[in-house]
């Protein structure tokens, strides 16, 4: 149960490379999902960020204005005689 022919097939040179070939393996698939994923990681921070600002009470007051509309002065139309001249300018 102890002894070297239990340390000598635990760490066996295949079981190594069988583990180490795994591993690069799931890292090859991982790395590209992360180089595409990762644009969009941060343009959502980016998005996240506005869209706090958006949401941030303003500090002006923001009380409705009122306008006062005066009505136009009433204009009386312009009597224009008819002659057979042309008229450029009233």
């Amino acid at each position: 149960m102890f002894g070297t022919n239990t340390i000598g097939s635990a760490f066996s040179l295949t079981k190594i490379l069988g583990g180490i070939s795994k591993g690069l393996t799931i890292a090859n698939q991982v790395i590209p999902l992360y180089q595409q994923a990762k644009p969009m990681i941060q343009n959502a921070r980016k998005v996240m960020s506005v869209l706090k600002e958006f949401n941030k009470p303003s500090n002006s007051v923001t009380n409705k204005t009122t306008v006062e509309v005066t009505p136009k002065e009433k204009t009386e139309p312009t009597k224009v005689q008819s002659s057979n001249s042309p008229v450029f300018f009233q």
